[in-house]
């Protein structure tokens, strides 16, 4: 088990093995809760939980250039369409 020291500021310093082996990077916030006698930390995700429903819409907005990739997709859609319609004629 490895110490640390509280500053005069309140602050320590989490040791760098610890650091390193928990992905902890400058600016990590945490939340801090008491358990007993026992202070933890625990890492907060650095983005926000999102469902699919969050994201929904977000790569197609009016206004937004569609890519060539798009467009010829729709272009090739397009004619596919025309030609089956004309064999149903």
């Amino acid at each position: 088990m490895q110490t640390v020291k509280l500053s005069t500021k309140g602050q320590f310093v989490i040791p760098n093995e610890i650091r390193k082996s928990h992905h902890l990077a400058v600016g990590t916030e945490f939340a801090i809760s008491f358990v007993g006698d026992e202070i933890r930390l625990t890492p907060l995700p650095m983005f926000p939980v999102t469902t699919v429903d969050d994201a929904a819409g977000l790569l197609s907005r009016r206004g937004v250039k569609k890519t060539y990739e798009q467009i010829t997709r729709a272009r090739i859609a397009k004619m596919l369409k025309a030609r089956d319609a004309a064999t149903r004629e």
